[in-house]
């Protein structure tokens, strides 16, 4: 099968495909859980952890003493979407470079200026 096939609703990696918006409907990954039952239990543990674990390791780096710190949870959270978006690329739910590195730089510079405010 020709990539151009494959990847007909995408004319490059760097936007979302025009069918972005089924990626959110419960039925869109239907395929890849009938084949892969345990495989998927185990990518949506994944994807959790990599939404997830940014937000928290910056709550236990800096701490939680100031209020600041909300910020630098969201932040997290947001570079974290990131990150989930790789994992959308296992069940060929990617939605771009651009997502990934808006949320790495947005996520990004919300830490950074959380951590200063929490100095």
């Amino acid at each position: 099968m020709s990539k151009k096939k494959k990847f007909k609703n995408k004319k490059s990696g760097w936007i979302p495909p025009t069918d972005y918006k089924t990626y959110f409907y419960t039925s869109s990954d239907d395929e890849f859980k009938g084949r892969h039952p345990i495989g998927y239990f185990f990518l949506v543990m994944l994807g959790i952890a990599v939404l997830l674990l940014p937000a928290v390791l910056f709550c236990m780096l800096v701490g939680t003493e100031s209020g600041w710190v909300i910020l630098g949870f969201v932040g997290g959270f947001v570079f974290g979407i990131g990150l989930f978006n790789f994992v959308g690329i296992i069940i060929k739910q990617y939605l771009g470079h651009l997502v990934s590195i808006v949320s790495f730089l947005i996520g990004g510079i919300m830490m950074l200026f959380s951590w200063l405010l929490c100095r």
